[in-house]
């Protein structure tokens, strides 16, 4: 009987023990603050706005060989008199077969309406696996302190040089994409 209640005792001690090395392992802490805050919701509110999308598909119908046509869009921080809560970093990006051959370009036009090449969608970009010719402009900003409205012209030229026969089937779409996060730092 005594020999029951010693080993008892050594494992109700080797328990103790284990429990003990095991707990001091593990830290517990406990927060208590009597303070309320309100919460804001629209903290990092998007209000994004390319002619009310983010997306846009060119209608080259029209376009014959001398010809050119340009098709403007605009990036604002604003949307029905409500300014974005934060500021905007985004990107365009033309995304075309690029079968026929169009010289594509995109300007920003300033407010004295003199325009500025960004960028010339040629095959010096990559190709995703679709085998769609994707152009992306660096990363832009707009702040969130007043409203904005950035203005571009994406111009495509279907050059004279191309009037021969082998190009009259040819088919070709673009199209425009927004794509936009908050800044963070």
């Amino acid at each position: 009987m005594k020999s029951i209640k010693i080993k008892y005792r050594i494992v109700v001690i080797l328990f103790l023990l284990v429990s003990l090395v095991i707990g001091s392992c593990i830290t517990y802490s406990l927060f208590h603050s009597s303070v309320t805050v309100e919460v804001n919701q629209d903290l990092a509110r998007f209000v994004f706005d390319a002619n009310n999308t983010d997306h846009i598909d060119l209608d080259l119908v029209g376009l014959t060989p001398g010809s050119d046509e340009d098709y403007y869009f605009s990036v604002t921080n604003r949307k029905n008199n409500k300014l974005s809560d934060v500021t905007i970093k985004y990107q365009i990006t033309i995304k075309t077969m690029h079968t026929m051959p169009l010289t594509i370009k995109l300007y920003s036009i300033d407010a004295q309406d003199h325009e500025t090449e960004i960028m010339q969608c040629d095959e010096t970009y990559s190709r995703d696996s679709d085998h769609y010719l994707i152009c992306n402009t660096s990363e832009l900003e707009m702040a969130y302190s007043s409203a904005v409205v950035n203005r571009y012209k994406i111009n495509v030229a279907f050059p004279q040089q191309y009037n021969g026969i082998e190009y009259a089937d040819l088919v070709d779409t673009i199209s425009v994409d927004i794509r936009s996060w908050q800044k963070t730092s």
